[in-house]
């Protein structure tokens, strides 16, 4: 599946992913806090590359950037 950024931001995409899996159960098998978890997707958050790298591979994703032409 390609998850373009047109027309939502990093945090709302990432948003939507963990409610599929749950945020409770997300952040516990990150090891981080709930709350952290929850305020990391919050739109205007400022959430760190790693953070995103890591919720991703957890949800089975890998992210991608391509050079355009």
């Amino acid at each position: 599946m390609y998850i373009t950024m047109e027309t939502k931001s990093i945090e709302q995409t990432l948003r939507d992913l963990v409610k599929e899996k749950g945020l409770r159960k997300t952040a516990q098998a990150l090891g981080i806090d709930h709350a952290s978890l929850y305020r990391s997707l919050k739109d205007g958050s400022n959430i760190k590359l790693e953070r995103v790298k890591r919720i991703l591979e957890y949800l089975g994703y890998k992210i991608r950037i391509v050079k355009s032409r």
